[in-house]
């Protein structure tokens, strides 16, 4: 009984985050992804022109992974129960975390030569892009 009560707690928060999550916040999150990408792919240009192509692919990878996670989740969120929200988190997570994986295993074949540094570094900042823009929007999604 005690472990259903803390799934229906963990329901009821996800339905009030999703309630609170505005599509305008979501867009410019992954705006800010992107800009991200351009921004260290730019900065790494001038050291190397293989760490350049390295860096805007694993932006780019992060970026295509966190904007189908949004699409999926988001999509049909004001039509849904709490239950059915959880059921959609888990499963765009699933297809996330398969969608990173092809997308690695396709840069790592398919680019050479590869700077592995550039790719892994880009793609973790921007694992981290939602982190740091939530210190700098409100919940109505202004900056």
């Amino acid at each position: 009984m005690r472990a259903f009560s803390r799934y229906l707690a963990f329901v009821g928060w996800v339905y009030l985050k999703m309630l609170k999550t505005s599509t305008t916040q979501i867009k410019r999150i992954i705006l800010m992804q992107f800009v991200a990408t351009f921004a260290i792919s730019s900065l790494l240009l001038v050291l190397d022109v293989v760490w350049f192509w390295s860096s805007l692919t694993g932006g780019m990878i992060a970026t295509l992974a966190s904007a189908y996670f949004a699409w999926k989740v988001f999509a049909k969120q004001q039509q849904t129960t709490p239950e059915q929200i959880l059921v959609s988190y888990y499963a765009a997570e699933v297809g996330k975390i398969i969608l990173t994986i092809m997308l690695f295993t396709a840069a790592i074949l398919m680019i050479k030569p590869l700077s592995i540094i550039a790719l892994m570094g880009t793609y973790l900042f921007n694992q981290f892009t939602p982190w740091l823009a939530s210190f700098y929007m409100n919940d109505s999604g202004e900056a």
